[in-house]
């Protein structure tokens, strides 16, 4: 068995075997011994050996063994220091650092958001501070463009960030260059600035006084993330919250200022009261899933966004991706299905001749009644936007309110007619829907009494059904419209250029010209 070291290796751990980091050591020393003991060689030293144990941690796994296998590769590609400054051009296994983006702490002003640009792009740097400070102008883009990108982009610290950065080979001679080129660089800005030079001086105030500005800057984007943050989290919170209470838990369903108003039943008992389906679950649960899933996903943005984490949650969005995916196509199927019921439109009326009695008068009077407080049978529950859920002797069906039109008769006495309307899947279906819709009016002499509502037997369900209510008026009768008819009188009265509540308390003439109030 080989014998191992322990040993730190440009500031990292690693075990090596004892062949292994002899020849580390002797190659480190004949480094040393070849590049003097100035500054310049102690710091290209230490970045050889910062550059080794960069090098060992991406070829080894956690707590792998380093052989002479995986030591002399490397020592062959950043050069053997006989080689190093002969001016023969071998200097080992020439390798090129792929060039990334960083900040140049060499060439900067504020942040080396420019240098690093320029030493990317191989351009000078005052061409992108240009640019920038043009950008500015425009509407402040320039700013947040430079806060973005100071944000994205790291500084590069290390000698090997920076050959990254111009894209430079990796050998002893770069390094050595590099090294005695910021020493070099440093001794020059120091006696730049003992020179107190104005125009520096002016320059590094400038600098100092934008970057403390991008600062705060930085300082107010925080604070708005935060914020951000936490009004997604709180309002997708009470916004989950009203769909499963209105999903599942009729105490908490939400009144929607009366598109969807009323309280005391589920989404589930509204849809196995309206549509015709063999479990309302089909719908239930693919629209809680559409809904819900973005909305559990905007949560999670906003914890991120509040916590600033990094988690591996692909796999997790993946899976709910495919399952909010499988509810949208699971809820349209049920819908098409639905839609195909209602592909035919047929309707079926009754005729009712008005006989006067015990009476000559040609007026007839018009009434309804409020189903809510003149109804003993029915009791309100939701309503829908025109329709309304109503409980009647203890089941829950669906009910919607009639139109009433005045038309003008030809012919000797007035007549009504109920027209009932319902869809199918063919002619016969719809007409038996047509004909399964609860109405009734009530004729007793000149008086009309109008149901306010007409039912859905709850074995039909929701068909497109209508009904509507005709009184057609020959000249020289009239009819008496009472207060209670303004919610069922149609808005666009063929003979009348008057608005429902402008019309009822009044009793009108069929005359020539259409219908007008008598004197």
């Amino acid at each position: 068995m080989n014998t191992t070291v322990n040993a730190s290796i440009g500031g990292f751990s690693f075990t090596l075997e004892e062949s292994a980091y002899s020849t580390l050591q002797a190659y480190l020393n004949q480094v040393k011994i070849k590049l003097g003991n100035d500054k310049a060689a102690q710091e290209t030293v230490n970045d050889i050996e910062f550059r080794i144990a960069e090098l060992l941690s991406e070829k080894i796994t956690l707590g792998q063994v380093v052989t002479n296998d995986v030591v002399l590769p490397i020592i062959e590609q950043i050069g053997k220091p006989e080689d190093f400054g002969e001016g023969n051009g071998s200097t080992g296994n020439k390798q090129y650092r792929q060039k990334r983006l960083y900040r140049n702490p060499d060439d900067s002003i504020i942040a080396g958001v420019c240098g690093g640009l320029a030493a990317y792009f191989r351009d000078d740097p005052l061409v992108f501070r240009i640019l920038f400070i043009a950008l500015l102008f425009l509407k402040g883009f320039g700013l947040l463009l430079y806060i973005l990108l100071w944000i994205a982009m790291p500084k590069a610290k290390t000698p090997f960030q920076k050959m990254e950065m111009m894209g430079d080979a990796e050998n002893i001679d770069e390094i050595g260059r590099r090294v005695r080129k910021e020493i070099s660089d440093a001794s020059t800005n120091l006696k730049k600035t003992k020179a107190g030079n104005t125009v520096n001086k002016f320059i590094n105030l400038f600098g100092q006084v934008m970057l403390y500005l991008l600062k705060a800057m930085l300082v107010i984007v925080k604070v708005i993330s935060i914020t951000i943050g936490v009004l997604l989290i709180v309002s997708m919170l009470l916004i989950f919250i009203a769909l499963v209470g209105a999903m599942f838990f009729a105490s908490y369903s939400p009144d929607f200022s009366g598109v969807i108003g009323g309280i005391g039943m589920t989404l589930n008992e509204i849809i196995a009261s309206v549509l015709d389906i063999s479990s309302s679950y089909w719908i239930t649960i693919p629209l809680f899933l559409t809904l819900a899933i973005p909305i559990v996903a905007l949560i999670y943005a906003g914890i991120r966004i509040l916590f600033r984490f990094r988690a591996k949650d692909s796999t997790i969005g993946i899976i709910a991706a495919v399952i909010w995916a499988a509810a949208v196509v699971t809820l349209s199927l049920t819908f098409f299905f639905q839609m195909r019921g209602l592909s035919v439109n047929e309707k079926v009326v009754k005729e009712f001749e008005l006989t006067p009695v015990n009476s000559n008068s040609k007026i007839v009077v018009c009434k309804t009644y409020n189903y809510l407080t003149d109804s003993t049978s029915i009791k309100g529950k939701v309503q829908i936007f025109d329709w309304k859920i109503v409980t009647l002797k203890g089941k829950h069906q669906l009910a919607g309110s009639p139109t009433f039109i005045i038309d003008k008769s030809f012919e000797a006495r007035p007549r009504f007619e109920v027209i009932r309307k319902a869809r199918g899947v063919n002619n016969y279906t719809a007409e038996e829907n047509a004909k399964d819709i609860i109405y009734s009016l009530t004729l007793n002499d000149t008086l009309a009494i109008l149901d306010p509502l007409y039912i859905i037997p709850e074995k039909t369900k929701w068909k497109s059904q209508s009904v509507t209510v005709k009184l057609y008026l020959p000249e020289g009768y009239g009819v008496y419209l009472d207060e209670t008819l303004t919610d069922i009188l149609e808005k666009y009265q063929p003979y009348s250029n008057y608005w429902p509540d402008e019309m009822v308390g009044k009793t009108w003439i069929m005359t020539a010209n259409g219908l007008r109030i008598a004197r």
